[in-house]
């Protein structure tokens, strides 16, 4: 892709004020459309991502097969007893009445969100975000807003660009997910979350299609949502299905005040999507599992081999012996504390990029001070092997006008829907954490291919 990406920075650098009218576009556009992020224009660059066609393929064969066989793992793990693997997890009490609840219908995860670091080693899933992952609506609109800029137009001279709309699958997955729960009404859509999220805007923007779609769709808050006559409301409005944005652990903080919410999970007043079962694939010790050969004998060997390809060697931090990727044993601790280069130490039930450390970018004293604290605390935490992170070169606008071209970290989250991966955001960071929440920006993404000449 290196090609494409020269040619686009060409552009810049050969009509500079016609780039900082770009920018001023962009800027615009973002305010305009409520691409927003804590209330301000979304970070991003002048420049998409570009994929060509074969990265792409790539990255959704990837993505699908990893969580395929993940979710194949979940079921056979501890010979199928959830309730082991919930003590595994350390999943309180609160949570695992959620947990143990049949929403339903089968299907833990009917669309999630991706992290992925595409290196020159392979592709490597450092996360799955199951649990109501912003990203949907944003990524629709910004495609949508580069497309009509006219260094992009001018971009496209050259090159084919192909584009993400991952808004009709969403929908159809949550349509076929509610048919699968027994609705049979053109349904009302709830989107479901605090009105103070950092991420309303992206709720606000597939509100809208949901209703330029024939549905009716508000957005509520959990705690004024009302349980009347065994279905669940917000004001007038009957919820038919519950677009679950409302993050669990908050959740579960507030329960005295979201009664109405979980009880009418709990009853299936309305179908809840996705269901609070999505939480055990996605934490973060979760991974400890399936990167243990020893744990995955029940999986077919493709499944096996997929896991251990695609995921980063992860750990529980406790005070163990375990067996590295090279076979070789060790005590856990020890070996972390003396190649912290080597690993990523984070909570296992965290998001936002908080309390991470990079060990490579940590001093010794904070590191070891880090791990005292994950073998202590309460709550689990992970150490995973680090992946080399993903380096591009993207043009940076400073505040006098000018560009320079700067090279940033990343990664590619690709979205799966309903069964298939419909689109990707890619973020960017200075920093190894790579997440909004964390300082980080985010960028529409285009496959692209050069147009044959005549």
């Amino acid at each position: 892709m290196q090609p494409a990406i020269d040619d686009f920075h060409r552009l810049i650098t050969e009509d500079a004020a016609a780039a900082r009218a770009a920018v001023g576009q962009l800027d615009a556009a973002f305010l305009a459309r409520g691409i927003l992020f804590a209330g301000k224009a979304m970070p991003a660059h002048l420049r998409p991502h570009f994929f060509s066609r074969e990265q792409r393929r790539q990255l959704e064969t990837a993505a699908a097969s990893v969580l395929h066989a993940a979710l194949a793992a979940e079921k056979g793990l501890f010979g199928g007893n959830r309730e082991a693997l919930f003590e595994a997890l350390r999943i309180q009490d609160a949570e695992r009445q959620l947990l143990r609840t049949d929403p339903g219908y089968d299907n833990p995860v009917v669309w999630t969100r991706l992290d992925a670091f595409p290196t020159p080693d392979g592709i490597f899933f450092l996360e799955f975000n199951h649990d109501a992952p912003a990203g949907v609506g944003y990524s629709a609109a910004m495609t949508e807003i580069y497309l009509d800029l006219p260094i992009v137009r001018r971009f496209a001279e050259q090159y084919v660009l192909e584009s993400d709309e991952p808004r009709p699958a969403l929908l159809a997955a949550l349509l076929a997910t509610y048919r699968d729960f027994g609705g049979q009404e053109h349904p009302n859509i709830g989107i479901v979350d605090w009105t103070d999220v950092r991420t309303s805007s992206d709720q606000i923007i597939l509100r809208d299609y949901f209703i330029r779609e024939g549905y009716h769709a508000v957005i509520a808050d959990p705690r004024e949502v009302e349980l009347r006559d065994g279905r669940l409301y917000a004001g007038d409005t009957r919820l038919d299905i519950v677009y679950r944005r409302v993050v669990t652990s908050e959740l579960l903080t507030k329960l005295d005040e979201t009664r109405d919410f979980t009880t009418a999970y709990e009853i299936r007043a309305a179908c809840f999507i996705n269901s609070f079962r999505c939480r055990v694939s996605e934490n973060k010790a979760f991974f400890a599992f399936l990167t243990d050969p020893s744990q995955l004998s029940f999986l077919s060997d493709e499944a096996r081999t997929t896991l251990l390809k695609h995921l980063p060697w992860t750990r529980i931090v406790a005070e163990q012996h375990t067996t590295l990727p090279n076979g070789q044993r060790v005590d856990l601790c020890e070996h972390v504390a003396c190649h912290r280069a080597a690993f990523v130490l984070k909570p296992a039930d965290a998001y936002g990029g908080t309390n991470v450390y990079v060990g490579s970018e940590t001093d010794d004293a904070t590191w070891e001070q880090a791990l005292r604290r994950a073998v202590r605390d309460d709550a689990l935490w992970v150490v995973q092997q680090r992946v080399a992170t993903p380096v591009e070169t993207f043009p940076i606008h400073h505040a006098d006008g000018t560009f320079t071209f700067e090279p940033m970290k990343y990664n590619a989250n690709p979205f799966y829907l309903g069964g298939q991966i419909a689109g990707a955001v890619v973020r960017t960071s200075q920093s190894a954490v790579i997440n909004v929440s964390a300082g980080g920006g985010s960028i529409p993404t285009f496959t692209v291919a050069p147009r044959q000449s005549a």
